[in-house]
């Protein structure tokens, strides 16, 4: 397989800050474990995203969660987000960000459902991008949701996207941290 220097340089980054002793004892390694399994009132996670910056080590972990409260078919329903954020080594308190006090938490999670579809690649093969996208210093974003939609039926379909600080994933990210900006909290919704 020949590939493009870029690309081996990335992949070489990427293999030796998942390897190192410091990454994988890190206070994100442990957020990041716990990010996609941790109920919320005994209700896991649908999606989140992580970021972490290539040279500044600064990171966060975000979890989004549904709320249902009340019998159905009368339930009443709110979001909530749930970050933890920090260095390297350290990670701060926990905070939160609910729907019911902040209307950006809404409009979030409106504007994820509108990312752009995601078009897988053959390299060299089919349709070929003008350039390679790469950006070597960054943050490196991974977003995730366990109830995404793919086709005509909308299947339900689990989906994962990773991208740098110029895929859409983090543009949308960056819009939505600055107007959640005033919604954090540090104590759990109740």
């Amino acid at each position: 397989m020949n590939t493009s220097w870029p690309a081996r340089a990335a992949a070489l980054l990427s293999a030796a800050c998942i390897a190192s002793p410091a990454w994988a004892q890190s206070a994100f390694s442990e957020a990041l474990r716990a990010s996609r399994s941790l109920p919320f009132e005994q209700r896991a996670p649908f999606g989140g995203i992580s970021e972490i910056g290539a040279l500044s080590r600064e990171w966060s972990v975000n979890s989004f969660y549904t709320v249902f409260r009340g019998e159905y078919p009368n339930q009443t329903k709110f979001w909530i987000i749930r970050r933890v954020a920090g260095s390297l080594d350290a990670a701060k308190p926990v905070i939160w960000a609910d729907s019911r006090s902040c209307p950006a938490v809404q409009q979030a999670l409106i504007e994820m459902e509108r990312l752009p579809a995601v078009r897988p690649d053959a390299l060299q093969l089919g349709i070929e991008a003008k350039n390679m996208g790469i950006v070597m210093d960054g943050v490196h974003h991974v977003f995730w949701n366990r109830w995404a939609r793919s086709g005509e039926d909308d299947a339900t379909v689990g989906l994962e996207i990773t991208g740098n600080v110029n895929s859409p994933i983090a543009k949308w990210w960056s819009k939505s941290v600055t107007n959640l900006a005033s919604c954090w909290q540090a104590t759990m919704p109740l």
